[in-house]
């Protein structure tokens, strides 16, 4: 039995959300309207239209699925030119792709600019051009509602795991020795050869699938060697750590570590001074 007070929570809840969503898909039809819709009309029919827009969220939902890694704008206009022979449609039909997302699936198709890893010398030079654009869908729930409608008990452990290495990557000044990093897992109780761990699986597959999603970079560390003696590795946030997460997320989740950590080692010291006495 729902209680009325319970309903009328609900109601407030799903009411807020609603007011979320639509003001986020009022911005993206406010940048579609932005377009000049009757010069691109002239090049392609509204069939061929719905056809390209169809396309691309098809692409974004397979890659979303299959293994969570961004999609680059380069690879949009690849398939949207293997579809249609007028030129120039991509940013158009993306912004299409972007409003269906958000009225039909609730989605966000968010354009990120992919980060790259630090350069030194020549290569630097590479970097003065713009990053390359990248596009990942996310719920357009709030993390209250994914939390209470959306999210299963299974994925905890691969969120935790995602937040501890972030975090740590953080408070390592932005970049942490791969090695390093398993140490830190280790005294955790996640070993690097671990391949049946009870919640993530195979341990350093848990960790690829984090550079795979593009939470992490790896990157090699020139002039330094890993344990084994051989080219030492490192890791750095990567687009979506920075959005998704951010420097607020990492810390507020720090923070509640060592709240609990005091709590647990306070509850401690009243137990031991109860049984002093």
């Amino acid at each position: 039995v729902i209680e009325l007070d319970e309903e009328e929570d609900d109601d407030e809840f799903n009411e807020q959300n609603d007011a979320d969503i639509a003001q986020m898909t009022q911005a993206y039809q406010t940048q579609l309207d932005s377009f000049d819709a009757a010069a691109v009309i002239t090049r392609v029919s509204a069939e061929e239209r719905d056809a390209l827009v169809a396309e691309v969220m098809r692409l974004m939902l397979f890659s979303q699925y299959r293994d969570g890694a961004p999609v680059l704008r380069a690879d949009v206009s690849k398939l949207i030119s293997s579809v249609s022979s007028a030129r120039g449609l991509t940013s158009w039909i993306v912004a299409q792709a972007q409003v269906k997302f958000m009225s039909i699936f609730g989605y966000e198709m968010k354009e990120l600019s992919r980060a790259t890893a630090k350069k030194t010398g020549a290569a630097r030079h590479n970097l003065d051009a713009d990053p390359p654009k990248v596009y990942v869908l996310k719920s357009a729930l709030p993390a209250a509602a994914r939390q209470r409608w959306v999210d299963r008990s299974e994925d905890h452990a691969a969120r935790g795991f995602c937040m501890t290495v972030c975090a740590l990557v953080h408070m390592s000044g932005g970049t942490l020795p791969e090695d390093r990093l398993w140490q830190h897992l280790e005294a955790m109780g996640l070993r690097r050869d671990d391949e049946a761990h009870p919640k993530l699986g195979d341990a350093k597959a848990a960790l690829a699938r984090l550079i795979k999603k593009r939470y992490l970079i790896r990157e090699k560390l020139h002039g330094a060697t890993n344990e084994a003696g051989g080219d030492a590795y490192g890791v750095t946030l990567a687009e979506r750590a920075k959005d998704e997460i951010g420097v607020d997320g990492v810390e507020k989740f720090v923070a509640g570590i060592m709240r609990g950590a005091e709590d647990g080692r306070d509850a401690g010291d009243g137990d031991g001074g109860e049984e002093r006495e």
